[in-house]
């Protein structure tokens, strides 16, 4: 199994599609939760640990490692141990993007390599060969599907011409509220979880309090061995405005293993939350990354409002305006909506239609007025919902009762 493997990659690594139009209608209506359990953004596949063998310790060998539809691809050794000068090179099919790996008993990972294959190369020393073995134990490669791929599985419905989605920096220098928008985006984080089957699954979660809980979808986690097989990963933003990432890409400014790290505590397929706790060094987390407070009363209808998110897994994003030309602020259009998604009706939720994404599930939808959070981003597929803020705020003091988290 490879379930163990996302959280040794995920160093190395460092979603419904609703693109709102200027006039989006809102109703009851049958939609999709986002994703049934995240956004299946890659996939990990077993290898044939004899098909990589080092043969000589004293001759160069040159393997090449191809995945269809990948957009990246990134190698997974359970351990590699070479005689002294001799190199393994991993890059691009052309030689670009070069890495070099070294020796290590268990648990080694390259970094993601643009494209649908690489190749690996074993180079003995240059100072001429001697009795000592090199091996090396190569079990899985990595992939990033290819866009392709994903609009295939998602079926995902375009509402409206453009993704008004920003990164986050493009807020850092605007107004004062663009400016508390980014210093709140700061404790939102993406996840990513290696699932049975070894596809990868990406959500979106932030952290709630200053003791270090952290809540996110019940679709996203609902049990300690989910939580094990997952990585919690900060910071995964890009610098420019402008620029671009993808899940394999995109910088990580901090990861946490959620293994012997992170504590299961309670989650409601209901209201659709999920509340965990950081176990191992909680505070340095709250002192980089600080938190949000969930507002005990509801949104009112009209209330402007914004979402930062991990969109696709890739790079945080904030969406504060319902319309293409970002004329228009994001407001909470309903306060008591009803959707029906895959036969169950969900009623009492708030509906708006601020951009969201497959990987968004989880997100925090958050006031203008006073940067708390209204609502839990748990639907998508053009017909944008979350759980609002009095019902989350009421499941939670039924659960942690001296939590800093709340407001009102």
């Amino acid at each position: 199994m490879l379930t163990q493997i996302s959280a040794i990659v995920a160093t190395a690594l460092a979603v419904a599609q609703c693109f709102a139009g200027s006039a989006v209608a809102l109703s009851a209506s049958s939609s999709s939760q986002e994703g049934v359990d995240g956004f299946t953004t890659a996939a990990w596949t077993p290898l044939s640990t004899a098909n990589y063998t080092i043969a000589s310790s004293c001759n160069a060998q040159e393997w090449n490692i191809t995945q269809d539809k990948a957009s990246a691809l990134w190698l997974h050794f359970s351990s590699i141990d070479l005689a002294s000068g001799a190199q393994l090179l991993v890059s691009a099919l052309d030689g670009s993007a070069s890495q070099t790996l070294e020796s290590q008993t268990s648990g080694v990972a390259t970094k993601p390599i643009s494209g649908n294959g690489v190749t690996l190369q074993f180079v003995p020393p240059t100072d001429g060969c001697n009795t000592s073995t090199s091996s090396m134990l190569l079990d899985a490669v990595g992939y990033e599907n290819s866009e392709v791929t994903q609009v295939t599985n998602e079926e995902r419905e375009i509402c409206g011409a453009k993704d008004t989605m920003k990164n986050v920096v493009c807020f850092a220098s605007g107004s004062d509220a663009d400016k508390a928008m980014v210093n709140r985006a700061k404790a939102v984080m993406r996840t990513q979880r290696t699932r049975d089957d070894n596809a990868i699954v990406t959500c979106t979660a932030w952290l709630w309090g200053n003791q270090g809980h952290i809540v996110t979808n019940n679709h996203c986690f609902s049990s300690q061995e989910m939580v094990d097989a997952a990585t919690f990963e900060f910071d995964v933003q890009t610098t420019g405005c402008d620029d671009s990432c993808t899940f394999a890409t995109c910088p990580v400014g901090k990861t946490l293993a959620g293994k012997d790290n992170v504590k299961f505590i309670k989650a409601d397929s209901g209201l659709d939350y999920a509340v965990l706790q950081i176990t191992a060094d909680a505070a340095s987390f709250v002192s980089a990354y600080a938190y949000l407070q969930v507002r005990s009363s509801a949104p009112s209808q009209g209330e402007e409002i914004y979402i930062p998110q991990q969109p696709k897994g890739a790079a945080k994003k904030i969406a504060k305006t319902d319309n293409d030309d970002d004329s228009e602020a994001a407001t909470v259009q309903d306060t008591d909506h009803t959707v029906t998604v895959s036969g169950v009706t969900y009623s009492h939720l708030i509906a708006y239609a601020a951009d969201t994404d497959e990987g968004s599930s989880g997100s925090p939808v958050l006031s203008r007025a006073d940067n708390t959070v209204v609502g839990l981003h748990r639907i998508g597929d053009c017909d944008n919902a979350a759980t609002p803020s009095d019902q989350l705020a009421t499941a939670l003091r039924a659960i942690i009762s001296d939590n800093d988290g709340y407001v009102g």
